[in-house]
């Protein structure tokens, strides 16, 4: 899901976590979605790719949700 898309309080919330995690930690997320195959396709049908993950969820029910940012 791009950020964008989100409502505002909700963007606030994800630029707050973006803002306050360490380049370590994103690039070490970065290559777990590169090394996860499912991840990475679901990434690519959306015309997206790692680089672009600023953030991640993981539900009650274990179902992932990446959040993005175009640019």
């Amino acid at each position: 899901m791009d950020i964008d898309e989100l409502k505002s309080d909700l963007r606030s919330q994800v630029d707050a976590i973006v803002a306050s995690t360490k380049q370590d930690d994103m690039n070490s997320l970065r290559e777990s979605i590169d090394a996860t195959p499912e991840t990475l396709s679901a990434l690519k049908a959306k015309g997206r790719n790692s680089a672009q993950v600023v953030a991640i969820n993981i539900d009650k029910e274990g179902v992932l949700t990446l959040f993005t940012r175009a640019t």
